[in-house]
């Protein structure tokens, strides 16, 4: 594989389950070729847990700290030091199965006409210490269950750093708006963790960052010439 896929991970106070998510990353049938942690300020043992999984990683882990400016700022600072002609985001609390990387990269590979692929989410809850899946998976919004050709983000921009939540909904809406190719696998890549601090601010501000999203849709749309 002559064209290299980076793994971008941004965590504030991810102490509880970074391990693991960096793990199922280090399990990929399909390895990246490096792995990129952005700590976004954070108070507790980030910088520990990453330090040791790194010392013993048979992949290049970087770690870079910044002051807190949210995850999205974080997941920018990421793209511009990843080396990866594909690029990929996975949350600090999630995990992601064995052959995410595999599925979606030779989908890119045979489908050049694609930028972004995306898979399926399978939620799951904490249950005596292990995650036990519920529901039925789906496709919501969520970085982590996508891969990105490099130019996806030459395109469309970066993700929008006044958003604390919700900034992959804004930036899932600007691509189509700049009609960028992209497609759904119908396989599951993304075991999303349901917990009491799945957010990094409450239900409010979620609601917040949402509605803003979307009248930033609205005004872009109302700003448009033929609207």
């Amino acid at each position: 594989m002559s064209e290299r896929i980076s793994v971008i991970i941004p965590v504030y106070n991810g102490e509880r389950f970074l391990a693991e998510a960096i793990q199922s990353v280090l399990d990929q049938t399909l390895p990246p070729d490096e792995i990129i942690v952005v700590d976004d300020g954070s108070t507790d043992n980030t910088a520990a847990i990453v330090a040791g999984l790194a010392s013993t990683s048979p992949l290049p882990i970087c770690y870079v700290d910044q002051e807190n400016q949210g995850p999205a700022a974080a997941r920018n600072h990421g793209i511009r030091l990843a080396k990866g002609d594909f690029l990929a985001f996975l949350d600090a609390d999630d995990l992601w199965v064995c052959h995410k990387l595999a599925d979606q990269y030779s989908y890119l590979v045979e489908h050049t006409d694609i930028i972004v692929v995306w898979g399926l989410v399978q939620l799951c809850a904490i249950q005596d210490g292990t995650c036990v899946d519920t529901g039925e998976p789906w496709h919501g919004p969520n970085l982590g269950c996508a891969l990105f050709r490099r130019e996806a983000f030459q395109q469309v921009g970066g993700l929008d750093i006044s958003l604390r939540v919700s900034e992959d909904l804004d930036w899932l809406l600007r691509s189509r708006e700049a009609n960028l190719p992209q497609t759904v696998i119908n396989n599951v890549v993304l075991r999303y963790r349901l917990h009491d601090s799945n957010t990094w601010l409450g239900r409010q501000k979620v609601s917040e960052s949402l509605l803003y999203a979307l009248k930033k849709r609205l005004d872009r749309r109302r700003n448009q010439p033929d609207a």
